[in-house]
């Protein structure tokens, strides 16, 4: 289903410049504190391809004309290089736990064509309007790609030893640690004929986005546009979704308002513990301010809407609370919770991975943030132009 394609990506060069201080996070995941902390790390941190040089500054046409020239500059100063041949590459990153624990997350970084959800990969997760404009907006102003969106699938790895491309598959270009301490490793496999296997067993599996649903939308909109005749494809990097090194983390829900609006949050909690309490399965909880957390569980089935979907449901019905805040972590969300006059925090389970599975090849589409992927795919691996054709 995922048409992965080889390409002549935009690379550090590492006999010129240390690939560790280039890679950083993707742009949606870095606030302000960390963008200045990536711009400190390193002059050539590739923060300046996606966010610019001022983290104050907004985000607008000036700054992503500048995001772009940044990038074409340290091409034309040899610091990057562009590929010779058509390549994929076989890409790990060693990270670590909240708990100290080494996990290793490795399958094949490369680019896929955009085509109509379903008909390449399928989707999983509400697309919301504001973010896609914003991400049009910068794909017109810089002319390049350089986030990449995560695929995931069933069974990669046994696909890719079957045909040889193994973990230690092609020339190493670089092993490196980024800004963190995470170990990122990059093999390059150009070989026509294996390149071709590659693209043509990707092509016969089902694959889901797991993160950048975004990403892709923007190609999507952009594919026929003759400006962009490099927009038919975006940077993709695909992955097993079973493997033990990728993580499905919690993501939480909190709405917050203020006396004026009367209705009181002992009225919603209680709502919502009327229409969602099991009894048993998954526990999760809510809270209000000043109040006793209130211990709930969640039967987990594909057989009905996942808990975020029932959740958003109960409190629509209930009216005028807004859009709920999605913290990952239980303190920023209490935080949240007890600076507000008004409100109810819910700490939800995780979707599990079978779930996850069963429900995507369902067709069912999730609340934004439902699920969270971690760890996120690094940007500064390797980047391509929009504005002009991939050459293969």
């Amino acid at each position: 289903m995922p048409r992965m394609r080889a390409i002549r990506a935009i690379r550090v060069r590492p006999d010129v410049l240390d690939p560790g201080e280039v890679i950083c996070p993707p742009y949606d995941v870095i606030p302000p504190q960390l963008h200045r902390q990536l711009l400190d790390h390193s002059p050539h941190n590739a923060v300046r391809w996606i966010l610019g040089e001022n983290p104050e500054a907004p985000l607008g046409e000036d700054v992503y004309r500048g995001c772009g020239a940044a990038l074409r500059s340290a091409l034309a100063d040899e610091r990057l290089l562009r590929e010779e041949k058509p390549s994929l590459y076989r890409y790990q990153v060693s990270h670590r736990g909240k708990s100290g624990e080494e996990y290793l997350l490795k399958g094949i970084l490369g680019a896929v064509e955009a085509l109509p959800w379903g008909e390449g990969v399928l989707r999983h997760e509400e697309i919301r309007p504001h973010t896609l404009e914003r991400l049009i907006e910068q794909a017109h102003c810089t002319g390049i790609d350089t986030g990449v969106v995560m695929l995931v699938c069933d069974g990669l790895e046994k696909i890719l030893s079957e045909i040889g491309a193994f973990p230690e598959t092609g020339e190493l270009q670089f092993e490196k640690p980024d800004w963190q301490g995470d170990v990122h490793s990059l093999r390059r496999i150009d070989d026509p004929e294996l390149v071709a296997q590659i693209e043509s067993r990707l092509e016969s599996i089902p694959s889901a986005m797991a993160d950048g649903h975004h990403r892709y939308t923007t190609a999507l909109t952009l594919r026929e546009d003759p400006e962009f005749p490099g927009a038919r494809l975006v940077l993709a990097f695909i992955c097993d979704l079973h493997q033990p090194g990728l993580k499905m983390r919690l993501t939480h829900r909190v709405w917050t308002w203020d006396s004026g609006r009367n209705i009181h949050s002992r009225q919603v909690r209680d709502r919502l513990v009327e229409v969602l309490d099991d009894g048993d399965g998954d526990p999760w909880s809510i809270e209000i301010p000043g109040g006793e957390v209130v211990d709930l569980h969640c039967r987990q089935d594909a057989s009905r809407p996942t808990l975020a979907r029932r959740l958003r449901q109960v409190i629509d019905e209930i009216g005028n609370l807004g859009r709920a805040q999605t913290p990952h972590q239980v303190e920023e969300g209490r935080k949240i919770l007890n600076d507000s006059e008004m409100g109810v925090f819910c700490q939800l389970p995780p979707v599990g991975r079978d779930e996850f599975w069963t429900r995507v090849l369902a067709g069912e589409i999730f609340p934004p943030k439902t699920t969270f992927f971690e760890p996120k795919i690094s940007t500064g691996l390797i980047a391509r132009f929009i504005d002009e054709e991939d050459q293969r």
